[in-house]
């Protein structure tokens, strides 16, 4: 067995440059300079040792609208079809948008029924039917019934390509169906076994038929029972199944359970990469995910993020409120209090923060057992209390260390212990609480994780926190 050779600096070879443009930046710098001197067929030659999404990553960075757009155009149909399914929203509507309806479908025509009905979807309402009608009927037919299920669903994500063999086949007989499919179907992951009712009755690796003798039966090799998935089931559970059973492909089924579509390994992990952006930007308080750093305006960004900022200036308007209206006399008499305030403020919102992502999380894994809600509460107000009596030590110590000699330092360093206590313990609850709430109301319990749990344990903290040096005063 060979070995790489030591990785030693040698006086014959000059150390790599630790900074510089990468290979792409290079490659993308050279796309530039020649489309702008219409050396286009360099630029086809160039572009040919890209894969897709190489290429939709460069279309991504390019700054001129007018070069990208003829760049995309140097691509042959099955390249072109393919970046326009990868680029970023943003950029795919300014490609659209340049192509007729006729030019839009051939595209279309190349890409597998799940990316094509995708594609469609993120047109303008009245471009499709018209993008369909350049489609042959059969292919138009066939993405207008995806495109009938929600987005988000097993239908709405499944391919209608697919192979099936009659389970009374065999080998020899599914190979050559398989070969006989392979221009409709040229990626075939499992092979479906059905029923004369087109139920499936058993799955089929290819694996399987490679080792197994020509006229031995499918029925006899296939794997059983088989797991399948209805139309209606949500993505993010599909993606769950794939996962914890380690398939490469899954059968959806219609309410006859007949076999209608699958569902691959690879529009799983875009359903995985999806879901999990949509929680983090739930999280972060940011309406959309289609914010394009590198192109969307300022005015845009300020659209996508102003109500919940707006929604968490509100509460810290409450706060202020609540302060100025019910606890001024207390601050007359206990100025210091004032100094401790953003310190439970901050302990109480990561607290009530990391509380709420992990039963997020917890919730889009499924291993959230809503039998045991009670106990999970119970769980997180138990490790809520522990931090905030760890956290309250540590505080009222240090108020005590620095103001003393100062009168009331005692009920100062009192209020500040029980204080933290209490509003990191309520600060936990809450956060557990909130996005199962969410869940329950069928709304993305991501959105309890952001600004919202946050803002709310702002005025939870500060009122608790008050309320008891207020107790402790009288």
């Amino acid at each position: 067995m060979q070995h790489p050779a030591p990785d030693t600096p040698s006086r014959d070879r000059p150390e790599q440059a630790s900074s510089g443009p990468s290979p792409r930046d290079v490659a993308l710098e050279n796309i530039v300079m020649m489309t702008g001197l219409g050396r286009y067929d360099d630029v086809r030659q160039l572009l040919a040792d890209f894969h897709p999404a190489d290429v939709a990553e460069l279309l991504d960075q390019l700054d001129e609208p007018g070069v990208r757009q003829r760049v995309f155009r140097l691509l042959p149909p099955e390249a072109a079809s393919a970046v326009l399914s990868l680029v970023s929203p943003a950029v795919r509507d300014e490609l659209v948008a340049d192509l007729s309806d006729r030019e839009l479908a051939g595209l279309v025509e190349e890409l597998d029924t799940d990316d094509a009905a995708d594609l469609l979807e993120t047109l303008p309402e009245e471009r499709t039917p018209t993008v369909l009608a350049e489609m042959p009927s059969e292919l138009a037919e066939e993405i207008g019934d995806l495109l009938d299920h929600p987005s988000d669903t097993a239908g709405g994500i499944m391919q209608t390509e697919y192979v099936s063999v009659p389970q009374y086949a065999t080998v020899e007989q599914a190979i050559g169906l398989i070969r006989r499919a392979h221009d409709d179907v040229p990626e075939v992951h499992d092979v479906f076994v059905v029923n004369v009712e087109r139920h499936v009755t058993g799955i089929l690796p290819l694996s399987y038929l490679v080792l197994a003798s020509p006229d031995e039966a499918v029925a006899d090799i296939m794997d059983r029972p088989v797991i399948s998935v209805p139309l209606e089931m949500p993505q993010d559970e599909v993606a769950r199944i794939l996962q914890k059973y380690d398939f490469v492909s899954v059968p959806v089924v219609d309410g006859q359970e007949r076999l209608v579509g699958r569902v691959t390994i690879d529009d799983v992990v875009d359903v995985i990469e999806e879901e999990a952006s949509k929680d983090i930007y739930a999280i972060a308080g940011v309406e959309s995910e289609s914010i394009n750093l590198a192109h969307d305006s300022v005015l845009k960004r300020v659209g996508e993020r102003f109500s919940w900022v707006v929604m968490t200036v509100l509460l810290g308007l409450v706060v202020a409120l609540v302060i100025s209206k019910v606890f001024v006399a207390t601050f007359e008499k206990m100025a210091l209090l004032a100094a401790f305030l953003p310190v439970i403020i901050a302990t109480a919102g990561a607290v009530g923060l990391q509380s709420s992502t992990l039963v997020v999380r917890a919730i889009a894994l499924g291993t959230l057992s809503f039998q045991r809600i009670v106990s999970v509460i119970a769980r997180e107000a138990a490790t809520g209390l522990a931090l905030g009596a760890s956290c309250g030590l540590i505080t009222a110590a240090a108020s005590y260390l620095i103001n003393m000699g100062t009168p009331d330092i005692l009920n100062l360093s009192v209020a500040v212990l029980i204080g933290m206590v209490i509003s990191v313990t309520a600060a936990a609850c809450v956060g557990t609480v909130q996005p199962i709430i969410f869940y329950k109301l069928n709304r993305d319990p991501a959105v309890a994780a952001g600004p919202l749990v946050t803002a709310f344990n702002d005025l939870l903290g500060t009122t608790l926190y008050l309320v008891v040096a207020t107790a402790i005063q009288a």
